[in-house]
């Protein structure tokens, strides 16, 4: 069963790659920020260096997270780059 979350004081949000044409790529949350209703989810995307032994089946990275209760979630690489932004 999936867990029980609070959304009085919670909120969940996910992050989807895509479809991928083999196995390799992930995805690593490597930080949280809150700042004025907003969660900034940092995520290190991952994919295959070149030559590397994957999976030769078609694969979707994804990530779901329960979070502070928040109206606005935006997910950045690293640099800062915006992936994706999704609001209440």
């Amino acid at each position: 069963p999936a867990p029980s979350v609070d959304f009085r004081t919670r909120s969940v949000a996910a992050f989807f790659w895509g479809l991928k044409p083999t196995g390799g790529y992930g995805l690593e949350v490597v930080g949280i920020t809150y700042a004025g209703g907003t969660a900034r989810v940092i995520l290190n995307l991952q994919s295959p260096r070149p030559g590397a032994i994957v999976t030769q089946a078609l694969t979707s990275p994804y990530v779901i997270l329960e979070l502070e209760r928040v109206s606005r979630v935006v997910f950045t690489e690293p640099s800062g780059r915006v992936l994706a932004e999704a609001r209440e």
